[in-house]
């Protein structure tokens, strides 16, 4: 896993090597890397396990559990959390 040091960077340049991937851990593989409003990063992140809230959406200091993939990108786009651009051109 790479270390990045977010808030040190400036907005063009933690987008150039910042991944949702870069995000996952022993539980959860990072999938879809969001900003909000303020350009803080957010992850919609899913469980390496079956469990019933198998898909999360992690922004600041919260987590919010959801049952489907579909939730979390609706519950995303209700808050204004915006795609980073390289993953919708690429």
């Amino acid at each position: 896993m790479r270390l990045v040091p977010i808030g040190v960077s400036n907005e063009a340049d933690a987008k150039r090597f910042m991944r949702a991937e870069d995000f996952s851990d022993c539980r959860y593989d990072g999938v879809q890397l969001r900003t909000d409003r303020k350009k803080n990063p957010v992850i919609i992140m899913e469980s390496k396990r079956t469990d019933p809230l198998r898909w999360k959406v992690v922004y600041g200091f919260s987590q919010v559990f959801f049952r489907s993939f579909a939730e979390a990108v609706e519950f995303c786009n209700s808050r204004g959390f915006q795609l980073v651009k390289d993953q919708v051109d690429g």
